[in-house]
This record gives C-alpha cells, sequence and structure tokens, in this order.
C-alpha cells in the first residue's frame, strides 16, 4: 500500500537521478528504484504497473544489520514504503538511510490505523467469537511524525484491549486513507527515536491518551 497522492512526487523526484535504493522493496518495488535492499529477492511486482522501470540491482542485506553495504551518500534517494513497522530496530535502518542517501521518502502504517477496528459491531462480534480486525497484527511498532522526525513505539499486547481501540462506531465513517497512512518526505538529516514506556501503568496511561487525542483530531476532519 502507498498513498497514491504521494506517488506523483515520489517518482518526480527520483526519476532523473542516477541511484535510488528501494528498502524492503522485494515484493513490490519503486518504478525509479536502481538498486533494492532487502532479504527476499524482488519478486518483480511494480508500484506504478502503467509506468515504465529501470533495470535494478539486488543487494541481499538484512537492514537491521549495520553498517549497510554502501559508502556514505551513495545514493541519491532511499524509498522505504511499508517496511519499518515490520522489522526489529527501525531506528537504526533509519540512521543507515541518513548516512548512505541525501534524501527520501517514507511510508507506514499511521498509529491510528494500527489501533483501527474498522468491522463494525466491535464487541458484539468479540461476544460471538467472530475475529477482530484491529491493526496488522504481525506489525511491531507504532510509528509518529514529531518534532520534524519520527518517534517508534512498541507495539506491545496492551495495544489491543478494547478501551485503547478506536471503534468503527466511535468515529462513525471509515478512515480516510491520508489517516490511515504516514508519509515522510526528509532531505539531509532527521530526528528519530523511541518512545520508551517502563514505568507502571505508563503504557496504559499512554496508549489511552493517545486515543483521546487521535478520537479528537479525526472527529474535526469531517470532509467527505
Amino acid at each position: 500500500m502507498m498513498l497514491m497522492d504521494n506517488l506523483p512526487r515520489v517518482l518526480a523526484d527520483t526519476r532523473p537521478l542516477q541511484r535510488v535504493l528501494d528498502i524492503g522493496g522485494s515484493a513490490i518495488r519503486l518504478n525509479t528504484a536502481t538498486h533494492v535492499l532487502d532479504l527476499l529477492a524482488p519478486c518483480g511486482q511494480l508500484i506504478a504497473p502503467q509506468e515504465d522501470a529501470r533495470c535494478v540491482e539486488f543487494v541481499e542485506h538484512d537492514m537491521c544489520k549495520k553498517p549497510w553495504p554502501f559508502a556514505d551518500g551513495y545514493f541519491d534517494y532511499a524509498f522505504c514504503s511499508g517496511t519499518l513497522e515490520d522489522v526489529r530496530d527501525p531506528i537504526g535502518a533509519c540512521e543507515e538511510m541518513m548516512r548512505i542517501a541525501r534524501r527520501g521518502y517514507i511510508e507506514v502504517p499511521s498509529r491510528v490505523r494500527e489501533i483501527f477496528h474498522y468491522k463494525r459491531l466491535m464487541r458484539l462480534r468479540a461476544l460471538l467469537g467472530r475475529p477482530l480486525h484491529v491493526g496488522y497484527g504481525h506489525h511491531r511498532w507504532f510509528c509518529e511524525k514529531e518534532g520534524g522526525g519520527l518517534v517508534f513505539t512498541a507495539k506491545t499486547f496492551t495495544a489491543l484491549q478494547p478501551r485503547f481501540v478506536i471503534t468503527r462506531g466511535e468515529l462513525g465513517r471509515d478512515l480516510r486513507p491520508n489517516e490511515a497512512w504516514l508519509g515522510f518526505f526528509w532531505d539531509g538529516p532527521f530526528p528519530v527515536s523511541e518512545r520508551v514506556l517502563i514505568e507502571p501503568g505508563r503504557t496504559e496511561a499512554e496508549f489511552l491518551a493517545f486515543k483521546q487525542r487521535a478520537l479528537a483530531d479525526l472527529s474535526t476532519n469531517t470532509r467527505l
């Protein structure tokens, strides 16, 4: 998945560049990428099937192992979509992106999307033994834009407690693409960190506060 509103800018920015790295793009890669870094070989599917694509050099590497096999500033652009939420060390991966590329684009599911139950009548579904549909079960991290950079919060089982979930009934509608996905264009170094929640009760308090803020923000975005 990618924010289609951002794709034209990414393609326009990268089309004239000599070296473009797609990080984690083995399943669906950026058409303008010249290199792909991933553990799995590219399958050939493209983000924009209607566009021409470059020949690509595949580099097999675990993105959580530093350093990546490239010199400082080797790439003109680094692209990473739908990947950082999955890996064990997204902060280290961001640090390597900044080392080997001058600028780039990162996209992840929004934190709101990761706590949103998109089916109606969540509690009734639970009573009937139906599966819950809250976020993506295999993702390890929440990600948010903050202070001109990115902040990651560990996605623990606590997040699935009903009191921390935003239901479709509470919101009154589904999420829009720009609410469900976070796109981050960067140029030069940016701050990246983990929100550490260790003290007893702090995780629960933070998760509840986020839900309340998110519902307030979403309720003001009533555009149809």
